[in-house]
């Protein structure tokens, strides 16, 4: 099967795409910059929710990570995820987003020390989900390929991401250091680095 993958090469959202589509086969990836009006353009004309991924499969344009996830799950009789592991993917994302918000609000110019009630909430909410996911990311092993699975892909991007936006230092939590560091070999992370910053 061949897909398009619509996306930046930065964005976490799909770089667990890209790994999960390289462990799958064949797909084209198309990089936009949405920064740049001539991509943001574009990403608005497809996308009545000016959000990225999209894949396309033929006709059907599929948007939104999860949507995109449980698509392909189900073209490829990929096992679905049990509630604990549906748990465990809404508290990944649930931290994505909100250091997206963080990046986006520091990359707007908003003084992230000042005293806010948001800002400070937001800053609260990611440390608590890592501790959260301490118990399940202790068990993974990166010599168990059974362990290589969209959830894991989703948590390699983000913690990933973090350290290449200087978003968080990693070391304040070891269990999360190690893990990145153990499955940096993993199918599709090196094919799939975004460019340095």
């Amino acid at each position: 099967m061949n897909y398009t993958l619509i996306g930046s090469f930065t964005s976490p959202y799909v770089r667990k795409m890209r790994i999960l589509l390289f462990t799958l086969g064949t797909y084209e990836f198309k990089s936009i910059n949405y920064l740049e009006q001539k991509d943001s353009d574009y990403l608005k004309s497809i996308n009545p929710i000016n959000q990225i991924p999209i894949l396309l499969d033929g006709e059907s344009k599929i948007f939104d990570s999860r949507v995109i996830y449980n698509y392909l799950a189900k073209k490829h009789h990929i096992k679905p995820l049990s509630i604990d592991e549906e748990n465990i993917l809404s508290a990944i994302d649930a931290a994505l987003d909100t250091s997206i918000n963080l990046f986006s609000l520091r990359r707007g110019g908003l003084d992230m020390n000042a005293e806010n009630q948001y800002i400070e909430r937001q800053k609260e909410r990611v440390p608590m989900i890592l501790n959260y996911l301490n118990p399940w990311v202790s068990k993974l092993e990166a010599k168990n390929s059974d362990h290589w699975n969209f959830l894991t892909m989703s948590l390699y991007s983000y913690l990933y991401w973090l350290e290449y936006r200087n978003l968080m230092d990693l070391n304040d939590f070891p269990i999360h250091k190690k893990f990145l560091h153990d499955f940096k070999n993993a199918p599709g992370v090196f094919e799939t680095n975004p460019p340095p910053v």
